[in-house]
């Protein structure tokens, strides 16, 4: 969540210039962009059969969140643009699989701070936006990096004006 600033100024810009567009699909787009937790991880508790292919029992899986969330075949063309209407009217943002979206897992072992950080979102970037303007510094380099979340590797240099 706190690695998603660089959307900022462009969020900033949809909502006033689109005041429909509602926070919850603001929130759910920076965090298809800019997800959490960039894999989840699971174990086959039997053998599991797709097709030709058998998954034995025990064989641990990694879902690699952040190359599905920008997987053009998924979500079309304009994968890498922030366009928070996306999740206008489907809460998968127009994903077209079921599991397309997963910034917080899914299932029994689906993270258990989701609530929270939906509501501490909507609290920081109200007051943050209410208050501030955001441009991201020239000397800003886009260069994503996964450690234990995504984030920018040589951290993100802002200009920040109170309004």
């Amino acid at each position: 969540m706190m690695w998603c600033f660089p959307a900022l100024t462009n969020i900033y810009l949809q909502c006033v210039c689109c005041p429909n567009i509602q926070m919850k699909w603001v929130m759910n787009e920076a965090l298809r962009l800019y997800p959490t937790a960039p894999n989840v991880q699971r174990q086959s508790r039997e053998d599991i059969k797709l097709d030709n292919l058998t998954i034995p029992n025990g064989t641990n899986m990694w879902i690699d969140v952040v190359a599905m969330h920008h997987d053009s075949s998924l979500w079309g063309e304009n994968v890498n643009e922030f366009r928070p209407e996306r999740f206008m009217d489907d809460v998968n943002g127009g994903c077209n699989q079921k599991m397309g979206y997963l910034p917080f897992g899914f299932g029994g072992r689906m993270c258990v701070g989701r609530n929270l950080s939906f509501m501490e979102y909507k609290i920081v970037l109200t007051l943050l936006l209410s208050r501030f303007s955001f441009n991201i510094s020239p000397n800003y380099i886009h260069s994503p990096c996964i450690m234990l979340s995504l984030r920018p590797a040589y951290g993100l240099p802002l200009i920040v004006q109170p309004l």
